[in-house]
């Protein structure tokens, strides 16, 4: 009976104990609950659409929900254009000193490289030169059309091995594959033999090397002259981080020489036997020579004191900044986005362009989920006499990408925009094309949400002699091996796909 009545004794504490930790864990909870309902409301006031998914997702979802804002709702946009912001305004102020004195010298002889008159007073370039006032119009440039790693490849390693003072590479997939090797190879053996290299490789877009060690390992040899930095690496404690990518590709030599495009260093670029025909990718990359080069080196180094977690830029050396030389005739324009001095500077790039159209627009862009106001506006310009025609792949490597994109392509069907389907590869284009050829822009930035908003992207205008010539002539070929999307194919998808497309076009804001 002792026995007994201690047991049911010690069965009413354990009871009590655990209904207490119970609420406990209910209270705390909950606490969570509206504490991540009011950081939404605080933070996303801008994004209204946004704002409701993560209301609804959490909502209905609550752990689930919770964890996904925790890893992709959080953006800590406003630390990254602090940082950038105030670098760059410290850069403006005082260039010479963060650059060195050749960047002062620099600066003086650009503005000798302001376009001719009759692409100055263009309608779309003056209102370029507003909305981007610290990205000049620069004249005087080659460009070199690079299509596909096949072509590209080769001629970005002879560059390499051509380097005399400094070789400065990024890219946002930089795989350790044999296309990967090569370029460490190559890059290491000029570190030897003096050249100066840098390399910013993004962790989530390499995230097979960043976790395999392999650049931990490239970094235990100790290669003198041979620097390589992760933008944004993971920690458990900031989740938010990942959200925060640099997209942007770009190979500088001697600070005469820039590669840009959206090429990344794999080897699924290069079509290669060994590796299987559903990873074989279609790419345009651009070999730049001119004043523009300097524009480009600067984003770099930007992006470099970014990852160093530094105030100032350190490692630039007089190479960096030669005085310009006339390479070309072609008028380019170099335009950095990202969060910090010019945020949503891709958004305003393709509304721009849309707005400035008078009788072509021309997208090529492996993901379009550009959101509703950019979808409103192409159907506007359609109805203004505009020819839009849409370049997207048949086979997206994303199919829910693909899905939420074709949520809106009756809307624009119906309002007179063409959409094609690039059959063959794998296309990764992002290209804009205006007005037949009259100018447009490539790199790095694709149409959808995360370019617009979240990524850091690189991306240059184009108008003025023959590249521009050449890239109509490349429209026209990706429209050759394209099939159209029809109205009526869009009407007869099943019940099932229809609401699949619907459900994916929710996310669209991260996407």
């Amino acid at each position: 009976m002792v026995y007994s009545a201690r047991n049911r004794g010690r069965r009413r504490i354990m009871d009590y104990g655990e209904g207490h930790y119970n609420w406990l864990v209910y209270g705390g909870f909950l606490l969570l609950h509206i504490g991540i309902s009011l950081h939404i409301l605080l933070t996303k006031r801008e994004q209204p659409n946004e704002a409701l998914f993560w209301l609804l997702l959490v909502a209905l979802f609550p752990v689930g929900g919770i964890v996904c804002y925790l890893l992709f709702g959080i953006v800590r946009l406003e630390h990254a254009q602090k940082k950038v912001l105030e670098l760059q305004t410290r850069m403006k102020k005082d260039p010479g000193k963060y650059f060195g004195p050749e960047l002062a010298a620099l600066q003086d002889a650009l503005k000798k490289f302001a376009p001719p008159a009759e692409v100055a007073d263009n309608p779309h370039n003056r209102t370029l030169d507003r909305l981007f006032p610290d990205y000049p119009a620069l004249d005087g440039n080659s460009l070199e059309m690079l299509r596909d790693g096949v072509t590209a490849y080769p001629r970005m390693l002879e560059d390499i091995a051509g380097a005399r003072h400094c070789i400065r590479m990024q890219s946002y997939i930089l795989m350790s594959d044999e296309v990967g090797r090569a370029f460490m190879s190559a890059l290491e053996e000029r570190a030897r033999a003096g050249v100066d290299v840098k390399v910013i490789f993004d962790s989530l877009g390499s995230l097979k090397s960043y976790f395999s060690h392999y650049f931990r390992r490239l970094l235990l040899r100790k290669q003198a002259n041979f620097k390589i930095r992760s933008f944004s690496p993971f920690h458990l404690v900031t989740p938010w981080h990942f959200q925060l990518r640099n997209h942007r590709k770009l190979l500088l030599i001697d600070g005469r020489i820039a590669y840009s495009g959206g090429i990344n260093i794999s080897d699924g670029n290069e079509h290669l036997t060994r590796v299987p025909a559903s990873r074989h990718i279609h790419d345009l990359h651009a070999r730049i020579e001119g004043p523009a080069v300097a524009e480009f080196a600067k984003s770099f180094f930007i992006d470099w004191s970014y990852t160093t977690r530094r105030k100032w830029i350190d490692g630039v050396g007089p190479w960096d900044f030669p005085l310009p030389e006339r390479r070309g005739p072609a008028v380019v324009r170099v335009l950095s986005s990202g969060p910090g001095g010019n945020y949503e500077g891709t958004r305003r790039l393709f509304f721009a362009a849309a707005m400035a159209a008078k009788k072509s627009l021309w997208i090529m862009t492996p993901y379009f989920v550009p959101g509703a106001e950019y979808i409103d506006l192409l159907c506007l310009t359609a109805a203004r006499g505009v020819d839009v025609r849409i370049i997207v792949p048949a086979d997206n490597d994303h199919f829910f990408v693909s899905w939420a994109a074709q949520n809106y392509y009756s809307t624009l069907l119906e309002a007179g925009v063409k959409i094609y389907n690039k059959q063959g590869l794998f296309s990764h284009i992002k290209a804009l094309l205006v007005d037949e050829g009259s100018w447009g822009f490539m790199g790095s930035s694709n149409c959808d949400s995360r370019s617009f908003r979240l990524n850091f992207e690189l991306d240059f205008c184009y108008e003025a002699g023959p590249f521009v010539e050449k890239m109509h002539r490349q429209f026209l070929d990706e429209l050759a091996h394209s099939t159209p999307v029809t109205l009526e194919e869009v009407r007869r998808k099943s019940f099932a796909r229809q609401l699949g497309e619907n459900i994916f076009a929710l996310f669209t804001p991260i996407l």
